[in-house]
């Protein structure tokens, strides 16, 4: 399957993981590519993303690891099911985004494990006003 870079949005997420970036850093740079030596000199989260991002697009390495690190540590090496099966409740943009990349799973564009309401929501009319509606 042809990857693209992941969106901002997808980033966005994978940063607030502090476990995912930081085990993602210390593959990289306990690697024995030339790379390597960029990532054993960062730390700090604002220095580490900014690198992932760069090289996710031009460095087979850097994408196979920050994939296998969202699949390991997030996914549990599990990417041979469905979505829906994970039971994930209100999953974020970013989360869905990776999985889609990893599996090739089309997930619909919202996912709700709300119940449907028994009464929704309408418009009241105004005779409904007038008649005083609610007022009981």
């Amino acid at each position: 399957m042809t990857r693209t870079a992941p969106p901002a949005h997808a980033w966005d997420w994978f940063s607030r993981q502090r476990l995912l970036w930081r085990e993602a850093r210390r593959r990289l740079a306990a690697g024995a590519e030339p790379m390597a030596q960029r990532y054993r000199g960062v730390e700090a989260r604002a220095d580490v993303i900014p690198l992932l991002r760069a090289d996710y697009r031009r460095d087979d390495v850097v994408r196979r690891t920050v994939d296998d690190v969202v699949t390991d540590l997030v996914f549990l090496g599990r990417l041979d099911r469905e979505f829906a099966s994970l039971s994930v409740r209100n999953p974020p943009r970013g989360l869905r985004w990776w999985w889609t990349a990893l599996t090739g799973e089309i997930l619909d564009r919202e996912t709700s494990t709300a119940p449907p309401a028994s009464n929704p929501p309408r418009q009241l009319t105004l005779d409904d006003v007038f008649g005083g509606y609610g007022d009981g």
